[in-house]
Order: C-alpha cells, then structure tokens, then sequence
C-alpha cells in the first residue's frame, strides 16, 4: 500500500515539497490556514516565483494525487505528515519565532492515525523537535515525531529536493527511518547519501 503524505504549510518550502512528493508517485494533501494561497495553488498557480515549479504544480494536479485546503481534517489519512511552516524572527531578533511550528503540530494532532509519523522541515533551534515529539506523546500518543530539514536553494528548489546532495533524518527509532526511508526510495536509489542522526543533531545541520 503506497503511503499518503500531508503537507503542513504551503509557502515556498510546502508547496515545493508538496509538488515534488507527489511526483514520486505519492498522494499528497497540501494543507494552509490562507484561502487566497490554497485557491492559488489547486489552480496550479503559484503564490511566488520558482523556476520549473509552476510547471510541475500544474502537471501535479493534473493526475489527481496532488490537493489543497484549509480543512485540517482532510489529514486524517495521511501516514507522513510533512511540517514546512515558516520560523520567522522572534519580534527581539534573538530567536526563532516556533508560534506556526507548535500551531501545525497541535491542529493536526487530534486528526493523527496510530502509527503515523509528523516530520518537521523548518529550520529550529536545538531542543524544538524534542519537546514537539514530548507534546504529540501526550496529544497523539501512537504517533512519532522526526526532523528532516530541508536545504533548498532559490531557483532550484525542484532540484535540490528530487536531486539532494544528501538527505538527513534525525530519528528517535528505526521505523520512523524505514518509513522516511520509503517516502524517500526514488531519490535514494539515485545513489543520494542518507544520513541518520538523532533530533539534535538533524536540527544543528541547519544552524
């Protein structure tokens, strides 16, 4: 049975993700608290500029395994349930603002199917995959928390998530690797170097 992937927060990082998963062959829901974005997007338009991606959102929707919505609901189904939402600034400029982190993880938790698994993409500090995995245990306890960051360059997002130069997980247990493992066989079958590490070190990769 072929996996069905979430994608939690549709900017440039979500929607990339969302477009490039689904073209492996996945069923992917793209799901955003902004209408306008979520109207643009199942149009198969774009809300920014990304050479390649408009072409491949549209082709995307196109067979059907590519959607988009507001609903938080409509995760229900997913197994993988990728967080991709923005970590802006904190309003002192010392840190990172994880307000739509904990957001994502707390709108979707009471709609998590036993065994899924909820992977952070967003840039964090150390100790914030951690303490959302210690959250879900209590919101979800028959789910699990992994981190996965992303290393997307502007104007070759598609790219650098169908080509990487590496893919790195920080993992708490072998299964959330196997099934990240299994999301991700198309890419490592290209000879990409998989990287397993533990949630700290994962979030440091990007500090």
């Amino acid at each position: 049975m072929s996996l069905k992937l979430a994608v939690i927060g549709c900017g440039y990082l979500g929607a990339t993700h969302a477009a490039c998963m689904s073209s492996l062959g996945f069923e992917v829901i793209g799901v955003d608290t902004d209408p306008v974005k979520i109207a643009m997007l199942s149009k198969g338009e774009l809300p920014f500029y990304e050479p390649g991606l408009d072409t491949l959102l549209s082709s995307e929707i196109k067979t059907g395994r590519l959607t988009f919505t507001t609903d938080f609901s409509a995760v229900a189904d997913a197994d993988i349930h990728f967080i991709c939402v923005g970590t802006p600034q904190s309003k002192d400029g010392l840190a990172a603002d994880l307000t739509y982190v904990k957001a994502a993880v707390a709108a979707i938790a009471p709609h998590l199917k036993s065994g899924s698994l909820v992977v952070g993409k967003s840039t964090v500090p150390v100790g914030t995959a951690q303490s959302l995995r210690d959250q879900l245990a209590k919101s979800a306890p028959e789910s699990d928390l992994a981190w996965n960051p992303e290393f997307l360059r502007e104007g070759f997002a598609v790219e650098d998530t169908l080509t990487p130069n590496r893919l790195v997980v920080g993992v708490a247990n072998d299964r959330a690797e196997e099934l990240l493992k299994e999301v991700y066989k198309p890419i490592i079958d290209l000879g990409t170097p998989w990287i397993r590490a533990d949630l700290p070190t994962s979030e440091l990769v990007k500090v």
